[in-house]
């Protein structure tokens, strides 16, 4: 395996904790955007402090993505969520996004590839960020891309590129592609369940607050006070029900659907990794090619007994051909080894974060039930006692 694609050893890895926080709206009615706070305590030593806290927006966030998988070909770098053009202000939609990308660089700082890549090092510590940005862009070896172009884009383009032609000839890896298919497409039918449940909990949450809200006049209406007491006590337990379903609908949102969503990019980012291998092995092809090419020239020269000098120098070409050869040859091997090292460990990390996550969603429905039993056992209390008053009286 090649120096750059070496995985650092077990145990040798700095400390980081990395927040997102604080999102404000800024800029005006057309330019207007949400940055971040992102706040990184760390002991790795090339950063110039412990701690430090820089402002990003989110197409700060798209730059570290794609900076990161065209550095990095073969890693599985986690996503950023995608891009949205509506309801981006909201709050139910700024808190989502930032716990996402939070999330997101949380997993790069722990990824064994990633946390000492420098592109991550401007990200989280530069104060001239943009200036900084733009010099990376500028260097002639750092391939350009669209920092405004969506993680959406990015893999629509990948997917339609000249290496999805590409017969794959390795048996894992063909296997592996079919199982990331046929898993995309569960969690996807999974998401769309688990957005209708959340839609169908909201729509409870509102109307039993109709419900509610429809018994406070019947009981301004009543004349038997007792009657009228408990029908006030119902319509208020109705509405303090609805917030409860509502903080419900939002829990599954953190829990199992920012999950499945989240995975269901990272398999995005497999298919780039792919294509990397991809791009490697059809520039490993075409070295052979030139290979073949430069060795008829030669054995053309040699059978018209040309000149020795002339010989020589394409004898030459064909020992640097060979030589570029091998070196795309071990660059195809090393990302191929790098890609299923990598595959094992997004299996492994899938298993833990869909366990945290139904945990999590379960522990929050139990809460939740518990919530609402409380509410019951509240509403016979107070009327219990309407009850014991009026039969005293």
């Amino acid at each position: 395996m090649s120096e750059s694609l070496e995985i650092p050893k077990s145990g040798s890895r700095p400390y980081f904790h990395v927040t997102v926080q604080d999102p404000q709206k800024v800029g005006d009615a057309i330019n207007a955007h949400i940055v971040y706070k992102v706040k990184t305590k760390t002991n790795s030593p090339v950063f110039r402090t412990p701690e430090f806290v820089v402002a990003r927006r989110y197409r700060d966030f798209l730059w570290l993505y794609n900076q990161l998988t065209l550095g990095n070909p073969g890693v599985i770098v986690p996503p950023v969520p995608e891009k949205h053009a509506l309801g981006r202000f909201q709050d139910e939609f700024v808190e989502s996004r930032r716990i996402a990308l939070e999330r997101c660089l949380q997993k790069i700082v722990s990824h064994p590839m990633l946390y000492g890549d420098p592109d991550l090092k401007v990200f989280l510590e530069s104060e001239s960020f943009n200036v900084e940005k733009r010099q990376k862009r500028a260097e002639p070896d750092t391939p350009k891309v669209s920092l405004m172009r969506s993680f959406g884009e990015t893999i629509s383009n990948a997917a339609s590129n000249p290496f999805s032609k590409f017969i794959e000839v390795d048996e894992w890896f063909e296997s592996k592609r079919t199982q990331l298919e046929t898993l995309e497409n569960q969690l996807k039918a999974l998401l769309k369940s688990v957005e209708g449940v959340v839609k169908q909990r909201k729509e409870l949450g509102g109307s039993i607050a109709d419900f509610g809200e429809s018994m406070i006049p019947l009981a301004s209406a009543e004349l038997d006070h007792g009657l009228s007491t408990h029908l006030m006590v119902l319509a208020d337990i109705q509405k303090r029900m609805k917030e409860l379903h509502e903080q419900q609908a939002q829990h599954d949102v953190l829990t199992l659907e920012h999950t499945i969503d989240e995975y269901i990019r990272i398999i995005g980012s497999i298919k780039l990794a792919f294509n990397a291998r991809i791009k490697a092995y059809q520039a490993y092809q075409q070295a052979e090619s030139d290979v073949q090419k430069k060795q008829v020239i030669y054995d053309r020269l040699n059978s018209q007994s040309k000149k020795p000098e002339r010989l020589a120098m394409a004898e030459q070409e064909i020992s640097e051909s060979k030589q570029r050869m091998n070196e795309y040859h071990r660059e195809y091997q090393d990302v191929s080894k790098l890609i299923k090292n990598e595959l094992d460990r997004f299996d492994h990390e899938k298993v833990e974060d869909f366990r945290d996550s139904v945990e999590q969603f379960l522990c929050s429905m139990i809460e939740h039930q518990k919530q609402i039993i409380a509410l019951w056992e509240s509403y016979f209390e107070q009327t219990e006692q309407l009850v014991a008053s009026s039969e005293s009286q």
